[in-house]
């Protein structure tokens, strides 16, 4: 479509004596030239976006994971497309503009905060699994979901803070528990605040 647009735009006036000199066979061969250049153009165009489209960050958990969850949820499925879905998990651990720290930037801070090789095993095999179980359900419509994008704020707010804590892994253990706690309808989606993890010190004068 975008070829013959193009050509729409500045078609040579074949009915016309050539002003260039050039005979009207040379014109034309010129002309169907132009087309193949064209349309070659657009098919390499349209290759590349398909290739983007099908790339997949390396970080990521396999996209063959998320797809497994949203087929398995009927009602989600009517109201949003695979497409969006995946959209929403690339946007989870990479970050978008609503939410820059995205969850491969929040498990690297976590990570560089330690040395000890084991510790940090740990904590990137707890923030794999704990990221992955946020982000399927994240990642729905707000219909059909219990996370959702406060909570998501609220946990990595509270993920730093346990850094200057030196406590991480006991606070990966809480916030999976309660993502476990909430898609399991176990936990009011409310009861995650601020002040679930580090209340507030009442006698700062700055909170």
């Amino acid at each position: 479509m975008i070829t013959f647009i193009i050509l729409s735009q500045y078609p040579f006036n074949l009915s016309r004596k050539p002003q260039l000199g050039l005979p009207l066979t040379t014109l034309m061969k010129i002309n169907k030239l132009i087309s193949i250049l064209l349309v070659s153009t657009c098919l390499l165009f349209t290759s590349a976006c398909s290739h983007l489209k099908d790339q997949w960050p390396d970080r990521v958990p396999n996209r063959s994971l998320f797809i497994k969850v949203y087929e398995s949820d009927r009602d989600n499925r009517k109201i949003q497309t695979e497409e969006k879905y995946l959209m929403w998990v690339q946007r989870y651990y990479l970050g978008w503009e609503i939410y820059r720290n995205g969850w491969l930037k929040v498990t690297d801070q976590l990570l560089s905060q330690t040395d000890n090789p084991q510790q940090k095993a740990i904590i990137e095999t707890k923030m794999h699994h704990l990221g992955f179980k946020i982000c399927a359900e994240w990642a729905k419509k707000t219909e059909h979901r219990r996370v959702f994008t406060r909570h998501v704020s609220i946990w990595g707010n509270a993920l730093l803070e346990s850094l200057d804590r030196e406590e991480p892994i006991p606070l990966i253990d809480r916030v999976t528990a309660d993502v476990d706690a909430l898609i399991a309808h176990q936990l009011d989606p409310k009861a995650i605040t601020e002040n679930r993890y580090y209340p507030q010190d009442e006698n700062n004068p700055f909170l």
